[in-house]
């Protein structure tokens, strides 16, 4: 969802609104700030706290052994830069999410899924302006589903191999 917001950046900052990231651990966040988070503010919650907040859902290493949720953690290491080790750190066990604050309520929370959906991007954008999703202006850029951007990752062209010869349940290997 980062890439989402990113896109949407000029909208939300139209809105007065301020976009964060809090993550739990320091792996891959040069290369999260270099893909998709570039000018964006980048925090560090050693304790947790925001996820907490959110509910603090857990999962156990054991469930990453699902073939869909390892095609999706592949998928996003290879997407953002990252090796696996950000989703195996004790650290990225409790399932965080996405919130919107607005004059000290909070007026928006998703909690994330596990296939490590954040939400929508124009949910978010729609929470900060009061509005549904729907009343938003048809001129925003399109921001896909989570799953449609991991399938989008997974079956972009190898170097030398045209696009429709990529075979999705190997590009993410």
């Amino acid at each position: 969802m980062a890439a989402d917001l990113s896109a949407l950046r000029p909208a939300f900052e139209a809105a007065g609104a301020r976009l964060t990231v809090v993550s739990a651990i320091e792996t891959g966040a040069d290369e999260f700030r270099e893909a998709v988070w570039t000018d964006g503010e980048l925090y560090f919650d050693d304790q947790e706290a925001f996820k907490k907040a959110l509910g603090g859902a857990t999962y156990r290493t054991w469930w990453l052994l699902k073939p869909w949720v390892m095609q999706a953690a592949l998928a996003y290491a290879k997407r953002f830069g990252a090796g696996t080790d950000d989703v195996t750190h004790k650290k990225t066990q409790m399932l965080g999410g996405t919130f919107v604050v607005k004059a000290g309520e909070v007026v928006y929370t998703h909690h994330e899924t596990s296939t490590f959906d954040n939400g929508s991007a124009k949910a978010v954008l729609a929470a900060v302006l009061g509005k549904s999703v729907d009343e938003l202006p048809d001129t925003l850029p399109e921001t896909p589903p989570t799953s449609e951007a991991l399938a989008e990752t997974c079956s972009a062209p190898k170097p030398g191999k045209p696009a429709e010869a990529v075979d999705v349940s190997e590009a993410c290997k």
